[in-house]
């Protein structure tokens, strides 16, 4: 049998089936967790542990120096093993150095820091596990970066599945068995820290030990200083809302909004793998001075995610109240017009994550702190304004406020910098076939978890039937997507 060379578009989709495959157990820990958290904690628990998770998210981005992009975007056209090594020490020890001093001021700082982030000392016994499990996601955060740049996807997205998988069996298995937050993060803990040795010994195998070293590392700092405001800023717009909801509310508010939170982030499915996927792509095409193929990459990646996206939240809108029937107690039954509201934000947010890509090739990071810093302010203004006033359906229209400010922004960007563009009338067809679908499913009598799954597959069928009739994608259109299909076929063979 001759094997035919495998083609750029062939790769990408490989890329897409390993990432794809990765990212559908983030959404899923949230959902498999959430019963098992909301049904043996109180609601004030729960939004305590959510906190905690977006905490470590924040912290996480700010001990790497947001080197992690910078990996990716000076190592992924790199040949040279010996200048990817020095490259690599530089930006992994600075990380590790930082890690250490912010974990040490976090064992003195536990009461305040608990105060600031709980509205409570309560939990101070927590703060330093939060800020150790952090340090250990930045490191994580790094490697993993090194074998994105190199795409080594199919070995990136083994390594990121075992630790999703383990954190979920723990927190599954010690929530049932009624342990306490502690010991639960202390066990995550333990796991992530052999799986981190895993990695750093993987990357130390094929490229061997990355010494500390200072050479390119004021390059390096140069692109990705900028981005930490930037990073900070971002996590305020997608985790403040809970912040705010504690302490203009109260922590049980918290949950019941996280719960809803929770469902919604199956939209991430949508568009993290093209995020993931696409980055070093571009940067090796951008590289290779090919623009007009960064622009096809950027419109076919905007036109598969909203066409997966904007359907997926038209489905959610229907399926959301029953999910949180079956998955948590009444307590948390906040209604469809919230989690309709949060997957909206998620679709603006996604538009932003795949085309902010272009602000990075033309290195002009320092531009993203004042776009993402007017877009925090509006979020923290609308948050204040409405959630006194309307409870927890106010976090969700500041959300869907501040990230259309920052999907358009750099959708200008892209337009204006390689003549980027979403089609209007694709956009028109995916949207009226979207409402169509939940029109047509809303008739459908849901009961139970297989009542589900038949409204899920019906409003499949007949979106995608809409989408056939209208002729929604051109002939180039199914050119690609045939051929992205023989690349996920093929996937489980690629890189």
């Amino acid at each position: 049998m001759v094997r035919h060379p495998v083609t750029e578009p062939q790769k990408f989709a490989g890329d897409l089936f390993w990432v794809a495959a990765s990212n559908l157990t983030v959404p899923l820990v949230g959902l498999i967790t959430l019963p098992a958290l909301t049904k043996n904690y109180p609601a004030a628990t729960y939004a305590v542990w959510i906190q905690s998770v977006f905490v470590v998210w924040l912290i996480s981005f700010v001990l790497n120096l947001g080197l992690g992009n910078a990996v990716v975007r000076f190592l992924a056209a790199e040949d040279d093993r010996p200048m990817r090594r020095r490259a690599l020490g530089a930006m992994l020890w600075p990380t590790l150095a930082f890690a250490c001093l912010i974990i040490i001021s976090s064992m003195f700082l536990r009461q305040d820091l608990s105060k600031i982030l709980f509205a409570t000392p309560e939990y101070a016994y927590l703060v330093p596990l939060i800020f150790l499990w952090a340090a250990l996601e930045a490191v994580f955060s790094l490697l993993i970066s090194y074998l994105l740049a190199r795409r080594r996807i199919k070995r990136m997205s083994i390594l990121q599945v075992s630790l999703t998988v383990f954190k979920m069996a723990v927190i599954v298995i010690m929530a049932v068995a009624g342990y306490s937050l502690g010991w639960i993060m202390g066990c995550v803990l333990a796991g992530e820290t052999i799986l981190v040795g895993v990695v750093f010994g993987m990357t130390v195998r094929e490229i061997g030990w990355p010494w500390p070293a200072l050479t390119g590392l004021k390059g390096y700092l140069a692109f990705s200083i900028p981005l930490m405001p930037s990073g900070v800023l971002f996590w305020a717009i997608s985790a403040s809302d809970r912040y705010f909801i504690t302490n203009l509310l109260n922590l049980s508010q918290a949950g019941i909004y996280s719960a809803s939170f929770s469902i919604c982030t199956l939209m991430s499915v949508f568009y993290s793998p093209i995020q993931v996927a696409l980055f070093p792509v571009l940067s090796r095409l951008w590289e290779q001075k090919q623009q007009s193929k960064v622009r096809n990459y950027l419109e076919y990646s905007n036109k598969l995610f909203l066409a997966l996206a904007i359907p997926g939240a038209a489905g959610l809108y229907i399926l959301s109240q029953p999910l949180l029937g079956i998955l948590t107690t009444p307590d948390y039954m906040a209604g469809g017009g919230l989690v309709l509201l949060i997957a909206l934000a998620i679709i603006l947010s996604g538009l932003f994550q795949i085309n902010v890509f272009v602000i990075l090739l033309v290195q002009k990071t320092k531009w993203l702190m004042p776009i993402i810093a007017t877009a925090a302010v509006a979020n923290i203004g609308v948050n204040l304004a409405l959630i006194p006033l309307i409870g927890i359906i106010g976090a969700a229209i500041s959300g869907v406020v501040s990230y259309l400010i920052l999907a358009v922004a750099v959708i200008v960007w892209a337009r204006k910098v390689i003549g980027f563009a979403i089609g209007i009338k694709f956009l028109t067809k995916v949207i009226i076939g979207a409402s169509l679908m939940a029109v047509c499913v809303s008739f459908i009598q849901i009961s139970g978890i297989f009542g589900i799954v038949a409204v899920a597959i019906a409003g499949v069928i007949i979106f995608s039937l809409w989408m056939w009739l209208v002729r929604a994608f051109s002939t180039e259109d199914w050119k690609l997507i045939k051929e992205i299909i023989l690349g996920l076929k093929q996937g489980a063979l690629l890189r």
